[in-house]
């Protein structure tokens, strides 16, 4: 099966997913009581809503051709939370806490390839690339010293919570400076209002302007997966 067609299997599947979801969702709400099932059903759905949406955010990288390697990590990643809190919400493990602090280690490890794979989808200046990168790696610090204390499930002390707030800053800042920065770059560049050559091939030029004049002008937008060429006619 080719890629493309994968692809289209897995967002048909997303589709029936979400639209089974809410009919579900529906109903629990719907018909009055609320049970125990009721809430671990709602939250399975909680859960599924979140990574889906980190799988998605993935496979958007994947479509583009951008960092495979993390997107296919945030893929493998997802799958396994989704698997660790359903365990937890439906009592499949253990008696005592430890699949519950597995369920919150793997989601806020994936909330750190979330914030990176969808600053890097929000971010496309080669300039900018780092930022998301970096607010990924400070987010997976951030959640690594967040899990000492719930993990020795005592008190993290001063110092630990001084640093465990710094971190959560500073990936905050390097997050949203991405996203802030390219719409600043791109005000400053809608002042420009001179023509840009592209691309140029036997005396026909592919130009950028905002006054096209009569000039033939290209509709309709590649794809995200898709690039424009010149290429001579046979």
């Amino acid at each position: 099966m080719s890629r493309r067609r994968l692809a289209r299997v897995f967002w048909l599947g997303a589709a029936a997913i979400l639209v089974a979801a809410a009919l579900v969702s529906l109903v629990a709400i719907l018909k009055g009581g609320f049970s125990d099932t009721d809430g671990r059903i709602l939250g399975t759905l909680g859960a599924l809503l979140y990574t889906g949406g980190a799988a998605l955010a993935g496979l958007a990288l994947l479509t583009r051709d951008r960092a495979p390697a993390l997107a296919w990590a945030v893929l493998v990643v997802a799958g396994v939370t989704f698997a660790t809190l359903a365990a937890a919400l439906w009592d499949l493990g253990r008696d005592d806490d430890t699949v519950w602090r597995l369920a919150a280690s793997a989601a806020l490890f994936l909330l750190a390839g979330l914030v990176c794979t969808t600053g890097l989808l929000l971010t496309t200046r080669p300039s900018l690339q780092p930022l998301p990168l970096l607010a990924g790696a400070l987010t997976a610090l951030a959640v690594s010293l967040t899990l000492v204390p719930i993990w020795r499930d005592d008190d993290p002390g001063s110092a630990l919570a001084k640093a465990i707030g710094v971190t959560w800053v500073l990936a905050t800042l390097a997050y949203f400076l991405g996203p802030v920065l390219q719409r600043w770059s791109a005000v400053g560049e809608q002042t420009d209002s001179g023509d840009r050559l592209l691309a140029s091939l036997d005396g026909v030029d592919l130009v950028a302007t905002r006054h096209p004049g009569t000039d033939v002008v290209v509709a309709e937008r590649p794809r995200a997966s898709e690039r424009l060429v010149l290429r001579r006619s046979l």
